[in-house]
């Protein structure tokens, strides 16, 4: 008994002293305080960034910087290198060393990465919620953006934590006042024609089954999913027409589209039948090289089908589609030379797990990778875009940009020797880290009639 007491106090007095020395050491921050000082701030700047970035989800950044990069940077790469100006799209983490508390919405830049005019994030532009059904915090963000002359932006947005998630089209001036709204279920990526006609993908709420061609059926175990049209708007968001795409691609004869060698073949279980994700005008200047069709025809592409098609807007009915060596793609643009160019993104290669940018000739119906190629060097090998993409051809055709969205990296490229003579890298602070913030839109920018703002703010 007595040598248990013993040792007790025996660890008592031990411990005294260890609390003793502990108490003395951070006061006079005397050894081995550093070390434990350090420990403590290590510690907590890796929980913080794991906060950061726990909390940063949503924000759909699947890029974290880590390099030392702290602000976009840009590089050019090769004396071929165009010097046209550059329009972004951002969100609400995108520079806001201009735009401090809502991010920039949008920017403009030159080759150097000199802003040279920004648009404001507008918080809150969807809220109150109508027509869809919410199931947490509603975040909506931009996807595709067109820049007018005058300084006007368009853009599409989509939303996280509703369904569906197509938010609808919003315009704004060059001082980022909102000109005009559509909450119609509007999103993805869009064109506008000459005359300020509107094509745009439109994602409407159908009940499950939807009957395609006799006694075949969609049946969607949700019982609801999105039925897809083309809409065309005036310049002031107001719908002149709607192409029904399910209708159309039925009386173009093309109801195989649909069928995934179902086991059921009556029976075609989807949720997301077409997934319509682009469309494209064809040009008065370039349809010269597409004689089977005529300028104004669209180009559609249909995520959930692998394929692409060209409609007749007039008659409603497709003239060509394509499905074949692309998957999940996005972003079809009509090249020339009967071309089309595709940011196909799980079509690269096997091996590095990477997208790719492909032509199909419309004629013969033949593939062929134009970036990345075997023989020439990339900057980065890690190319991959689970989804999004984004292309834009400048207007001698010769260059591209290249949007690899989810990583937050924009190339431009020389088409015909695949080259890379310029990049973009879209880090920004997102609490104590640095993301990658996704870039869903970049294009050329060729005319600019309205003053330029400087990154400053009205």
């Amino acid at each position: 008994m007595i040598e248990r007491i013993s040792r007790f106090f025996f660890w008592i007095s031990i411990l005294a002293v260890f609390f003793i020395y502990g108490f003395i050491s951070h006061q006079k921050q005397i050894f081995p305080y550093q070390l434990i000082e350090e420990a403590r701030i290590a510690y907590n700047a890796i929980i913080q960034l794991y906060d950061d970035r726990s909390k940063a989800i949503y924000t759909d950044i699947d890029f974290w910087d880590d390099s030392g990069l702290t602000h976009p940077k840009t590089i050019v790469l090769s004396k071929d290198a165009g010097d046209e100006k550059i329009f972004y799209l951002g969100n609400e983490f995108t520079h806001r060393d201009f735009c401090p508390k809502e991010g920039c919405l949008a920017w403009i830049t030159d080759r150097e990465g000199t802003i040279l005019h920004v648009w404001k994030n507008i918080p809150n532009l969807w809220s109150p919620l109508e027509k869809r059904e919410s199931f947490g915090t509603l975040r909506a963000y931009p996807v595709g953006g067109y820049l007018y002359p005058n300084g006007d932006i368009l853009v599409s947005y989509q939303g996280e934590n509703v369904w569906p998630y197509a938010m609808g089209l919003a315009k704004f001036d060059k001082d980022s006042k909102l000109v005009w709204k559509n909450n119609d279920y509007y999103n993805h990526w869009f064109s506008v024609d000459e005359e300020g006609r509107i094509y745009v993908p439109r994602s409407k709420v159908i009940e499950s089954p939807l009957k395609l061609k006799g006694d075949v059926y969609i049946n969607c175990p949700k019982k609801l999913f999105p039925w897809e049209t083309v809409s065309i708007l005036d310049s002031g968001g107001n719908k002149i027409k709607e192409i029904d795409t399910y209708k159309a691609l039925i009386e173009s004869d093309l109801a195989g589209v649909f069928v995934d060698y179902e086991k059921n073949f009556y029976d075609i279980e989807t949720c997301d039948p077409l997934h319509l994700n682009d469309v494209r005008i064809l040009p008065e200047k370039i349809a010269h090289s597409f004689p089977r069709f005529k300028p104004g025809d669209l180009l559609l592409s249909f995520r959930s089908r692998n394929g692409i098609g060209i409609l007749d807007p007039d008659t409603s009915l497709f003239k060509w589609f394509y499905i074949g060596s692309i998957q999940y793609q996005h972003s079809p643009r009509f090249y020339g030379d009967n071309q089309i160019l595709i940011f196909d993104n799980f079509g690269g290669s096997e091996k590095d797990n990477s997208s790719r940018v492909v032509a199909i000739d419309v004629s013969s119906g033949h593939a062929q990778t134009i970036f990345p190629r075997k023989d020439v060097k990339i900057p980065s090998k890690s190319i991959f875009s689970e989804t999004a993409g984004h292309i834009d051809i400048n207007d001698d055709q010769k260059r591209m940009l290249v949007s690899w969205t989810h990583q937050g990296l924009v190339w431009e490229i020389d088409i015909e020797s695949g080259e890379v003579l310029w990049e973009y890298i879209n880090t920004h602070p997102v609490g104590s880290a640095f993301g990658r913030i996704p870039v869903y839109t970049a294009t050329y920018v060729n005319k600019l009639d309205f003053p330029l703002n400087k990154g400053k703010l009205p």
